[in-house]
């Protein structure tokens, strides 16, 4: 832990960054003289969420990391980084691949210096963490798609016209019906009638 870059984050203009700055501050000057990091460089952001992933300080800390620039991360606690537990992993397991380590001074359970015996193992934890929350995430998804079609909801782009359907909608369009009446009286999706429309005569021969 030579270069590190303090990250403080507020979440509302009213609170105020000096009780992270101070307990991030005792907790470096806590730490043998030889084990102190040789620079800092401190990123804010205040007011702004945590499930914001865009934030001006936070992307800047980011930059940082991946160029090299420092070598560890120090926060108050790990929401700081990201209010979403999930994001939060995957942030820590992307600074792993670019060789950064993580600190949260009132989490010691986190912490990811490099000099951590643990941190491969953490770290395999964390990956695990990671898969099953993914896998979760595709499975919901998949129930939710199946619950659909189970009510009869139609997926996907809408199937083609039968003959007797594009006759009719040409037939409406030569009278004069806008796409969107011609849909509603035919109980067809509107993108179907324009795409009929404007193509070609698909008609089977």
């Amino acid at each position: 832990m030579k270069n590190v870059g303090i990250y403080y984050r507020v979440s509302t203009d009213k609170q105020e960054l000096a009780s992270q700055k101070l307990a991030i501050a005792q907790w470096i000057a806590a730490l043998p003289p030889e084990s102190r990091p040789l620079s800092q460089k401190e990123f804010k952001d205040h007011g702004l969420s945590g499930t914001d992933s865009q934030r001006k300080g936070f992307q800047a800390l980011l930059r940082a990391a991946f160029e090299q620039q420092i070598d560890t991360i120090i926060v108050y606690r790990l929401d700081r980084l990201s209010r979403n537990a999930t994001e939060a992993i995957q942030v820590l397991l992307t600074l792993d691949q670019a060789g950064v380590g993580f600190i949260s001074v009132t989490q010691p359970v986190l912490n990811m210096g490099l000099d951590n015996p643990f941190r491969r193992t953490m770290l395999a934890a964390f990956s695990e963490i990671a898969e099953i929350e993914r896998d979760t995430i595709v499975s919901r998804v998949r129930s939710g798609l199946d619950a659909a079609r189970q009510r009869g909801v139609r997926l996907g782009r809408p199937e083609g016209l039968t003959r007797a359907q594009q006759l009719e909608v040409r037939h409406l369009r030569a009278e004069g019906l806008s796409y969107a009446a011609i849909a509603e009286r035919l109980a067809l999706p509107s993108s179907s009638v324009k795409l009929l429309d404007k193509g070609p005569d698909r008609s089977e021969g």
